[in-house]
């Protein structure tokens, strides 16, 4: 059974199974793991206790990628998720597991309730979104302000793309079930062809592979997990907490300031060369799993060269990079002036805030959010302030986290592909090459942060963990 399996039968009885040595694992192996984010603590974690023996190189001071919990600069306890932000149920099936492994507390997010969302120069209420006369408003077809009035607005794609999810049988599969010519065309131009209002491919469409979006579509839809998941979760104390807890069970195997500047495989293993303390070193190991994000893969030299196919998937990965603003305000301003405070500008200076912390007693609030990278605070205050529904707030510090100017985790997640890329990119951007394994969010087929690592990363342990050499 794969762990997956495991979990999914064990979750309801309250306990986990710790997998054993399976019955097709060969030898002992050497493993050197580059990238100590969620994907790299999880994939050695999960060799360590089958028994390889396994060193992470991690480049940065710290352990945990973009899962990044800020605590040392707020003050009374709070803390902010500057990068992962949640969980959902379902959809985060591993991760889940890990969760109850480790006894690690948790609580629901509310901050998808009672949405208020920015469209033109005005804020709207969910209940607002399901008017029918607002939806004439913005040009919607008759055909769409029906649904809209009977589903979320987040739903609005699925009105013209369930119809082609049920073609795919395997969710590793998105080629050969008929959709291929789907490939070809943007999401904008699928919308069209099937009937879709301007107003309909204004909110819904995209220049992305139409097939791209369909296969997520479906993959979402055979896990059970929403378009846009309303039941979302996070680790009390901060998301960081299970990769810290990784770490913590794999203690000295983990090397903080240790960038991999150079990589050679053969067909009897691999030899990474690092830095540590300015000075240069080399690990041989049987394998190697590469753990960073593309941006940084991309810029280690490996000998022989990847093959074109490969190199060029790596060399193309598109991603997006964001800031994160925090509003630390003097009182929860929004609970005594009755307004809600998840709201989506869709502006650059502030995409969409939420409140943070809620578990921890004190008077002080958290506003936290995403922005476009470069946004100052004090831009992304202003927008916040532009738009807020409330009277004056109480907010007594604004700060900015921005992954842009992180040198070693600039790269957020991955976005959508463009036409015709679709079948470039998959598989080659998970097949391993030779001794060299690759595992992250990237490296899955959807991009869900923490889940994609963790799913990627226990694929990877239990692909060399089998392997006879």
């Amino acid at each position: 059974m794969t762990r997956r399996e495991i979990l999914q039968i064990t979750a309801g009885a309250g306990f986990v199974l710790t997998p054993q040595r399976s019955e097709a694992a060969g030898k002992k192996k050497k493993v050197v793991i580059g990238g100590g984010g969620i994907a790299g603590l999880c994939c050695a974690y999960e060799l360590s206790r089958r028994g390889h023996e396994v060193t992470v190189l991690e480049a940065s001071g710290r352990i945990g990628g973009h899962v990044k919990t800020v605590r040392d600069e707020l003050p009374d306890g709070l803390y902010v998720d500057a990068g992962a932000e949640q969980f959902t149920k379902p959809g985060y099936e591993l991760y889940w597991g890990y969760v109850r492994e480790f006894n690690l507390p948790y609580m629901q997010d509310h901050r998808r309730e009672h949405m208020m969302r920015r469209i033109g120069d005005r804020l709207y209420s969910e209940e607002q979104l399901a008017d029918k006369k607002v939806l004439a408003g913005f040009g919607f077809n008759q055909r769409e302000i029906n649904y809209l009035s009977r589903h979320a607005w987040w739903q609005l794609p699925s009105l013209y793309l369930d119809r082609y999810t049920d073609a795919f049988q395997d969710e590793y599969k998105p080629f050969g079930v008929g959709l291929d010519n789907l490939d070809n065309m943007t999401l904008t131009k699928l919308l069209e062809k099937d009937g879709a209002s301007s107003a309909g491919i204004r909110f819904a469409g995209g220049e992305s592979s139409a097939l791209h979006e369909v296969w997520h579509t479906a993959i979402l839809k055979r896990r059970g997990v929403p378009l846009w998941p309303t039941q979302v979760f996070r680790l009390i104390g901060g998301n960081s907490r299970l990769p810290e807890t990784f770490a913590a069970k794999l203690g000295d195997r983990v090397k903080l300031g240790c960038p991999v500047t150079s990589i050679r495989y053969s067909e009897s293993g691999v030899t990474v060369q690092y830095r540590e303390f300015r000075e240069s070193k080399q690990i041989s190991a049987d394998y190697l799993v590469c753990c960073m994000s593309a941006v940084m893969l991309r810029q280690i030299p490996i000998t022989p060269a990847l093959p074109d196919n490969k190199r060029w998937a790596v060399e193309s990965v598109p991603y997006y990079s964001a800031t994160r603003p925090v509003f630390q305000s003097r009182t929860k301003f929004w609970r005594d002036q009755g307004a809600s405070i998840n709201i989506e500008f869709s502006k650059p200076d502030l995409e969409h805030v939420w409140s943070m912390a809620d578990d921890v007693q004190t008077r002080r609030g958290l506003v936290v959010g995403t922005a476009q990278p470069g946004v100052k605070a004090d831009k992304a205050l202003a927008a916040f302030r532009e738009f807020y529904p409330g009277s004056n707030d109480t907010i007594e510090h604004a700060m900015i986290i921005d992954w842009s100017r992180d040198p070693w985790c600039m790269a957020c997640e991955t976005t959508s592909y463009k036409p015709g890329e679709l079948k470039k990119f998959w598989r080659a951007l998970i097949e391993p090459q030779g001794r060299i394994h690759f595992a992250g969010a990237y490296c899955d087929n959807l991009n869900w942060g923490q889940e994609a690592a963790t799913r990627s990363a226990n694929r990877v342990a239990k692909a060399i963990d089998e392997s006879a050499a």
